[in-house]
């Protein structure tokens, strides 16, 4: 069963960016009217914006080449948006290892690990890394960030999906009209997302419409860009590639099935004596770190006003006052608030009980049965310089919506899935299911 984390929290990060490298902003939230309960095996909370005291700025000793360095292969995400560009240059002056950058996708990547061919990898696909930690091929991963996938159209928009928040719906409506789409085709975390989307429609992608080009995220979104057609990319490489010309525009955005959250993992030495395990271990703790994730935030803000990554690792987390602490139960309420609460299902299923109604993700009105969000919150009396109500689902699923808005609305709920679980139904606000 899937549990719900509500944390109040204080929109902070544009004052903790400013005094640590760049300008930053709050961050865009992934919509969503997918219930939280449907989605994928992620066990951490997502994180939020700062709620603790903004630490110094820290004074960097910029350590001379050592003439060491580690292999990290990655997504072609990190490097196609910018991101490893912008961050790699702190890690390589504060350790004087050099960084060798082997871009090619999560699922070469993680293959590049099984042969013991890279020291650490940074990757986007869960359900593998798992799967390469199971198999003892990895000894350490860790959450660093995370952001969304989009598919985006021609500006002719053929079959019709522009302004959809529905994913699988939209990929039905591209198939039944025949619309090319660009694959990536190549195994990577944008991949297998898409891949597992289709699944989800209940459609297997063939004909001459289905274009696999077995090419990183660039050049696929240039393809697509030629042949005006539509694709799914992850955001941030999208807004590089604007930037850069492409026409494209975003067509399908907010589903929470297309959540791309980040991961790192330490190769385990074991697969090769030249795997540098010590070494991985170091750029994994920088990477985690409260000062780097705080560098992840602030990067995209010049150029697009807001981060292209959200900060995710548990330094950061804990930073925020996100972390569960010892606070237990099916639903848990901390942050920003006085008495941090927590409850079985059971225990909320024996609250007073209202009816709302709602759209469902099918856009029809539907009646959900629930307990209202107020009575939950005022339990845990929100401090005054609480500002914003963030939902998390155990999967990493995100959102945020002000604090004054929700203790007004009398029929915001946490409403019952017959399967077990919560949704909570927000009314009124403009992406109202989590």
């Amino acid at each position: 069963m899937k549990k719900l984390y509500p944390i109040i929290s204080i929109l902070f990060i544009l004052v903790l960016a400013l005094s640590a490298c760049a300008p930053s902003a709050t961050t865009e939230a992934l919509a969503s009217e997918q219930p939280a309960i449907e989605q994928s095996a992620a066990e951490e909370p997502a994180p939020q914006e700062p709620t603790a005291e903004e630490p110094a700025a820290e004074e960097v000793v910029v350590e001379e080449p050592t003439g060491e360095s580690i292999i990290l292969a990655t997504t072609t995400s990190t490097a196609d948006s910018g991101l490893l560009d912008y961050i790699l240059p702190d890690f390589e002056a504060r350790t004087g290892v050099k960084v060798d950058v082997i871009a090619v996708g999560t699922g070469q990547s993680l293959q590049l690990g099984v042969n013991g061919d890279a020291d650490v990898l940074l990757v986007h696909a869960r359900a593998s890394e798992d799967a390469f930690m199971e198999a003892g091929d990895g000894i350490r991963r860790e959450d660093v960030m995370y952001n969304d996938f989009v598919i985006v159209d021609p500006a002719d928009d053929p079959a019709g999906i522009k302004g959809k928040s529905n994913a699988t719906k939209a990929l039905e409506m591209l198939s039944e009209a025949g619309a090319t789409f660009v694959s990536r085709g190549d195994d990577s975390g944008t991949h297998k997302k898409e891949l597992s989307l289709w699944k989800e429609a209940g459609i297997e992608p063939a004909g001459d419409w289905y274009v696999s080009a077995g090419q990183g995220m660039g050049d696929v979104l240039v393809m697509a860009n030629e042949q005006l057609a539509y694709t799914m990319s992850d955001r941030a490489t999208y807004l590089a590639l604007k930037l850069e010309g492409i026409e494209l525009e975003i067509a399908v955005e907010g589903d929470p099935l297309l959540f791309n959250p980040y991961g790192i993992i330490a190769v385990n030495p074991d697969k090769n004596p030249n795997i540098k395990g010590d070494l991985a271990n170091i750029f994994i703790d920088w990477l985690v770190s409260l000062e780097t994730q705080i560098l992840i935030s602030t990067y995209g803000v010049d150029k697009f006003g807001a981060h292209l990554f959200t900060p995710d690792s548990i330094a950061w987390r804990e930073a925020q006052g996100s972390g569960e602490g010892s606070v237990e139960g099916d639903f848990i309420i901390t942050g920003l608030v006085k008495n941090p609460m927590g409850w079985t299902e059971d225990e909320i299923r024996a609250m007073d009980t209202t009816d709302a109604v709602s759209q469902n993700k099918e856009g029809q009105d539907e009646t959900y049965t629930g307990v209202l969000i107020t009575t939950l919150l005022n339990m845990a009396e929100p401090k005054n310089d609480a500002t914003t109500l963030v939902l998390i689902a155990d999967d990493g699923y995100s959102v945020e919506v002000p604090l004054a808005d929700v203790l007004t609305c009398a029929d915001c709920i946490l409403s019952f899935r017959a399967n077990g679980g919560f949704s909570s139904v927000l009314p009124g606000f403009a992406k109202n299911t989590l």
